[in-house]
């Protein structure tokens, strides 16, 4: 299993490790030197959001837990379940809202969850991922570049040939197809950024909202393409357009940091609640905080940036995350109110955000401090 584990994850026994060293990591991270015996904020965040997942039996909130707590023990009636769920190969996990509208609710969630939690050796995770490469097409609108993102994300850390089969192409374009979406997207993040363009909401199109039209602001889409790098799938000229892709995201996320800022600042003056502004505030740059540490730290364990252009990237996440996390349990959700099954049966589109966003700042601390160990 662990020769498995670290086949399918680029040779990252770094990542099937990442708790014990998160632990640790975060201990100096947040100014704690261990021997006091005081809970800290992030001990006190992370429980929360453990035991909100562990509450909840929606196999979303499962995706979002194991990604954010890979080798915790406490979860291995949930790994269990996830086990069956690729054991029956018309298993999927439903589309959340009426139109599936709410973030990452895509079917082939389960099976980029799947590759990065389970080893290779699962009898039926790769016959499942080749079963829906082999009915998926090349993509004929933009919506579709949101789930072609997971599965070509789940078959890249597998390590699937670069020849494998799709419906009318194979794994090889269906990266490249990724890669073409990004560029055109990133032209108008690049306009934001040199020209000082209004940042869009992302509601439209991309020919409208640039990169911030694809989920999580187009950061699965950059995920997926540093796994095809290291998979094989873009190389030499294609190699070096990922790169160029990374080095504006590594403008982008201080920028956009600062603008989830005067977005706040906006909002109060225009009369909303401190509260609501500060929760709106606060988990939009967790998640872009969680998905710029992920991705930056597997850019560098997989070598498509150098040690020092991922940790001058990644500085502006980190000095984020420990305010971010403070702000959350002193301003957001100070009794732990949105955390709770309560809110999850009531609320629960905001139940989600504050759950899937917490667990993304954590999956991306925990990858970042896994790797910047080494």
């Amino acid at each position: 299993m662990a020769r498995d584990r670290q086949r399918v994850r680029s040779g990252t026994s770094d990542c099937t490790a990442m708790i014990r060293v998160f632990s640790l990591g975060l201990l100096v991270f947040l100014g704690c030197d261990g021997l006091t015996p005081s809970i800290s904020p992030q001990a006190t965040f992370t429980s929360r959001l453990l035991l909100a997942g562990l509450a909840s039996d929606d196999p979303w909130a499962e995706a979002h837990l194991l990604l954010a707590f890979p080798e915790d023990s406490r979860l291995n009636e949930v790994r269990a379940r996830w086990s069956v769920r690729i054991e029956d190969l018309d298993s999927s996990i439903p589309l959340h809202g009426e139109h599936g509208e709410r973030g990452e609710q895509h079917p082939h969630l389960m099976l980029r969850t799947a590759a990065w939690v389970l080893p290779s050796s699962h009898s039926r995770l790769v016959e499942r991922l080749q079963r829906a490469l082999a009915s998926t097409r090349s993509p004929s609108h933009w919506q579709q570049i949101n789930d072609l993102a997971w599965l070509v994300e789940a078959a890249a850390v597998l390590k699937l040939p670069a020849t494998t089969a799709t419906a009318d192409a194979d794994l090889q374009t269906l990266a490249g197809t990724l890669l073409d979406a990004l560029e055109r997207s990133d032209q108008l993040v690049q306009r934001c950024l040199d020209d000082g363009v209004e940042r869009p909401d992302g509601s439209a199109d991309p020919s409208q909202s640039g990169t911030w039209a694809y989920t999580c602001g187009g950061f699965h889409l950059l995920s997926a393409l540093v796994e095809s790098v290291e998979a094989g799938y873009l190389i030499g000229p294609n190699r070096q357009r990922v790169v160029d892709r990374l080095r504006l995201l590594a403008r982008r996320i201080p920028w956009e940091l600062q603008f989830r800022v005067a977005e706040e600042q906006r909002a109060v003056s225009a009369g909303v609640s401190p509260r609501r502004a500060a929760r709106h505030a606060v988990l939009a740059r967790m998640k872009l905080a969680g998905h710029g540490l992920d991705v930056l730290g597997r850019s560098r364990m997989v070598g498509v940036l150098t040690r020092e252009q991922a940790a001058e990237a990644a500085q502006s996440c980190l000095n984020a995350s420990k305010q971010l996390i403070a702000r959350f349990l002193e301003e957001v959700d100070p009794h732990g109110q949105l955390l709770s099954q309560q809110t999850e049966a009531i609320d629960p589109l905001t139940w989600e955000r504050a759950f899937g966003d917490g667990c993304h700042l954590l999956r991306g601390l925990a990858v970042w401090y896994s790797i910047s160990q080494k």
